[in-house]
């Protein structure tokens, strides 16, 4: 129950962050640059500062907007700390009885005309937190 409320907890916070930002600007990938939208460029740096997600793909050519320092500072931080942490996994098996006993799954999202490495990266962040926080809340 404590988990629920901590990720309750969480969305609501990053849903008020997000509605209290500038409107997004719709804008083009220049030179090797790739511009995302900024509620993905959040998930990004949730997932990596909080859940240790590393991305198959580069993100260094992401563009990170307003979210820029914070990105610089978490880089910083795990320079200085030097570690290494584990991801754990889930089994499969453990996975789908969870998703079939308790919950139906919803679609992602769709952003209309998003370069295709925004949706690829989203759909990359979106899977390693369903499995990072459903595997925590397994374990409690």
């Amino acid at each position: 129950m404590r988990n629920r409320l901590l990720i309750l907890g969480l969305c609501a916070t990053v849903t008020a962050f997000a509605l209290a930002l500038p409107a997004p600007r719709v804008s083009q990938a220049q030179g090797d640059m790739l511009t995302c939208d900024s509620t993905l460029v959040l998930m990004l740096y949730i997932a990596e500062h909080d859940y240790g997600f590393k991305s198959m793909m580069d993100v260094s050519t992401l563009e990170k907007g307003q979210f820029k320092p914070w990105f610089e500072a978490m880089m910083a931080d795990s320079m200085m700390e030097a570690t290494s942490d584990a991801m754990m996994g889930t089994p499969e098996s453990m996975m789908m009885a969870t998703q079939d006993a308790m919950m139906t799954m919803l679609q992602p999202g769709n952003v209309q005309d998003e370069p295709e490495g925004c949706t690829t990266l989203r759909a990359e962040i979106e899977a390693f937190l369903y499995n990072t926080i459903s595997a925590k809340m397994m374990m409690q």
